[in-house]
């Protein structure tokens, strides 16, 4: 059996990466054992799992696969020598060339990611510019009207209005902030300004699934109520928001699969706004700005601090520096305190910034989470990566403690630090959350009451993921006589898995099953409008259960009460610290966190690491892969 078979068979590769690496081996003629085979499903593994690039620092003098039964392990040599030998291959170029593989600047890539990558940061790089027919004393007064109490002085500026002066004198701007920051009320604020210059103005909404497009609508539904905008300007806010997909007009069929808008076809919007852009894989985002007009306003909304796209790259991080701290230029300064009034020395400002960073607005201050708040401290100890303060914050909330320092978060910590271990209260903790809908008369209510609490896990398999832990609350429900039936039982609650446009059904989007007054079985789903949608349940696309998700499948919800259970293994890979913040951060009103002490401290000390170079594209400093 060749190594790439047995690497296969073993788990270290998959079939696709296998493929390719033949591919490469018969195209150049070479053994399935030598560098560039190895290198190639090297490469072909990476990008499945994230990564946009191999750096070959990164990997350079270590063993790259262990050795199988009949082949040694291989060894990959010092940087400059590995580059050389894949560059004296025809499978290999450097920038430009038409090879199935790309180095440039000490990173490997497949072709077309390299392509997308530099087509990123061409499309943006275009875009760092002010506009050019930017109205100062219009946009001052509408800052000041929209803005009337500055409760900051010149050491605490107000971000929220700085974030919306950078979003409207820029063609490409990000606002990022956590929780509760503020991101949606801002934008609302960027967009009535806009159509009070331009009240003809096009502008559209998305997000990179259904479930964060009806997020955002209602909560620019929300923003809109409480900022009492004048009637004609509210009236002219969008009230629908699209995905991605549905955006750019996907289509898989009659012999054509991809996008309908590209850059022969582009969006016919003057300004387009996506929410949770950390969502967004580098091939999408290239998809998204080929159908971009050069004169379209783009403006990114999400927390750079989230976890990456499921897919490869991690593109908001790289826009954003993957938290450095951001300064601005002295110009941008200059241009800010002339429309918010802020003193431009109050601002962060350095000599010598990437030009990215003058398009950029962080967001400091949350107002979801009280000063007292323990979801608030332990997001924040983990995002900054303070394992021993994480530690201490639960080990005041844990439950096996009388006086509790905070009332928000309880740590649930595993019988054992066996891999399988799960405290009995997980399932008792599931059963007084779900049984609470089960008790409802009306579908409607049995939505919303099912929305207020979540199970959220790191993994789709295994004794501590999604499928498992749905399996284990189905049959705690079914011994509590609540649950009956098997996998199509009336009150099942389902995740569809797939994007199913003429159903008008997506990934993400969650429903009950639940029995008709005449004892049909109908799969129902809440609509922004209050109301719920009746599919019958013979014809609901690919689905899952949906008692447990994973922490992904979460971006763009929220849940007053979350339980989210971290593998017990502290060597799992899963262990991140982007994967425990987001989690942290999708409960509103309570947080019971089940993970062992090594578990939790290996997450806070691990940040994702994406190899990509679209952050060094796009001027930030990067660290040494080595």
């Amino acid at each position: 059996m060749s190594r790439l078979n047995q690497l296969q068979a073993a788990g270290e590769l998959r079939p696709l990466s296998v493929a390719f690496a033949k591919f490469v081996a018969r195209h150049c003629d070479v053994s399935e054992d030598s560098l560039l085979v190895v290198s190639a499903a090297l490469l072909s593994e990476r990008n499945q799992l994230g990564d946009v690039c191999v750096e070959l620092a990164r990997y350079a003098e270590q063993i790259l696969f262990n050795a199988t039964d009949e082949h040694e392990a291989v060894y990959a040599p010092d940087v400059a020598q590995w580059q050389g030998r894949l560059l004296a291959s025809s499978c290999v170029g450097e920038p430009g060339a038409k090879t199935p593989m790309i180095i440039e600047d000490g990173r490997l890539y497949l072709q077309r990611f390299w392509l997308y990558e530099c087509a990123v940061q061409a499309a943006i790089t275009a875009r760092l510019i002010n506009i050019d027919s930017l109205q100062i004393a219009p946009l001052r007064e509408g800052l000041e009207r929209l803005f009337p109490a500055n409760k900051y002085d010149n050491q605490t500026p107000d971000w929220q209005k700085l974030a919306c002066a950078l979003a409207l004198s820029r063609r490409f701007a990000v606002i990022s902030g956590g929780p509760g920051t503020g991101k949606t009320t801002t934008v609302v604020k960027v967009l009535a300004l806009l159509f009070e210059q331009n009240p003809a103005l096009r502008i559209r909404l998305a997000a990179p699934t259904g479930k964060a497009a009806a997020r955002m609508v209602e909560s620019i539904r929300g923003a809109r109520k409480r900022l009492q905008l004048a009637p004609e300007i509210a009236g002219l806010l969008p009230d629908e928001a699209s995905t991605l997909h549905r955006l750019l007009a996907y289509q898989d069929g009659n012999g054509f699969r991809g996008f309908r808008h590209n850059r022969d076809n582009p969006l016919l919007v003057d300004c387009l706004v996506i929410d949770e852009a950390s969502m967004i894989d580098l091939p999408l985002m290239w998809s998204l700005l080929e159908a971009c007009p050069d004169d379209m306003r783009i403006i990114l909304l999400g927390d750079r601090d989230q976890l990456a796209s499921v897919e490869a790259g991690n593109v908001l991080g790289d826009i954003t520096g993957h938290g450095q701290a951001l300064h601005y230029s002295q110009g941008l300064a200059a241009l800010l305190q002339e429309l918010t009034g802020i003193d431009a020395q109050a601002l962060p400002i350095a000599d010598g910034v990437p030009a990215i960073a003058d398009s950029l607005a962080l967001l400091r201050t949350s107002h979801r989470f009280a000063a007292d708040s323990g979801i608030g401290e332990l997001a924040s100890a983990v995002n900054n990566g303070e394992a021993e303060i994480a530690l201490r914050l639960l080990q005041s909330a844990s439950v096996d403690v009388n006086e509790l320092a905070f009332n928000d978060i309880v740590w649930l910590q595993p019988p054992t630090d066996s891999y399988t271990g799960l405290s009995a209260q997980v399932l008792q903790w599931a059963l007084a959350q779900y049984r609470l809908y089960f008790s409802c008369q009306e579908v409607g209510q049995a939505l919303q009451v099912f929305a207020r609490a979540r199970l959220l896990c790191a993994a789709h398999e295994g004794p501590l993921g999604e499928r498992e832990l749905n399996r284990q609350v189905a049959e705690r429900l079914r011994m509590a006589g609540l649950l009956v039936g098997g996998d199509d039982a009336h009150g099942t609650p389902v995740m569809v898995t797939v994007n199913d446009y003429e159903m008008g059904l997506f990934n993400g989007d969650i429903g009950l099953l639940w029995k008709s007054p005449t004892g049909v079985l109908e799969a129902c789903f809440p609509d922004l409008d209050g109301e719920v949608r009746h599919i019958p349940a013979a014809s609901l696309p690919e689905h899952v259960s949906a008692w447990a998700m994973t922490v992904h499948k979460s971006q763009g919800s929220e849940f007053d009460e979350v339980l989210l259970i971290l593998p017990n293994e502290a060597k799992s890979p899963l262990l991140l610290r982007e994967l425990v913040y987001t989690g942290i951060t999708r409960a509103r009103a309570r947080l019971l966190l089940h993970s062992t002490r090594h578990s939790l401290a290996k997450a806070c000390k691990t940040p994702v690491q994406r190899s990509s170079g679209l952050a060094a594209r796009l001027g930030w400093a990067t660290a040494d892969p080595s």
